[in-house]
């Protein structure tokens, strides 16, 4: 009975508290965190992409009302947040399998370059948000003369 216990007399040779910590660890890395105690419970997976007029961002939100999602742009900085309520049959009497993460989630993004808040688009389809960023202006007149003086070094 008491076998399953740890006393001091185990741990006189250091490799057996060693394995003991990591099978600890690896095992504890396999457990669920209660979204309750966890003030992010998740956060949605992104892609970031630039063309020469902007940026485009996609951001897998499976299960999230549109009408949940927040985008705020300033200066640099994206700020994607939200909320995905938890679905589930109200007949449920046991749990055997959590593993979509549900509760508020928060991503923010120091975006690459300066963008133009007025012009930017998102759409909400088949559980991806895809935001189109179009570069500022400045930005652009800078890339320019950036490549016209490439141009003519060369």
């Amino acid at each position: 009975m008491y076998d399953d216990f740890w006393t001091l007399y185990d741990y006189q040779d250091p490799l057996n508290l060693r394995s003991d910590m990591e099978r600890f660890f690896r095992e504890f890395s396999r457990w669920k965190k209660p979204s309750a105690v966890f003030v992010r419970a998740w956060e949605p997976k992104c892609d970031i992409y630039e063309s020469g007029d902007g940026l485009y961002v996609i951001v897998d939100l499976a299960g999230v009302d549109e009408h949940e999602v927040e985008l705020v742009v300033q200066g640099r900085l994206l700020t994607i947040r939200g909320q995905r309520h938890q679905k589930r049959p109200a007949d449920i009497s046991n749990t055997h399998l959590l593993e979509i993460d549900y509760g508020d989630f928060r991503r923010d993004f120091e975006l690459p370059v300066e963008v133009d808040c007025e012009a930017a688009r998102a759409v909400y389809r088949k559980g991806f948000l895809e935001i189109y960023l179009p570069k500022a202006s400045t930005q652009k007149e800078m890339e320019a003369a950036g490549r016209n003086e490439e141009e003519r070094s060369s």
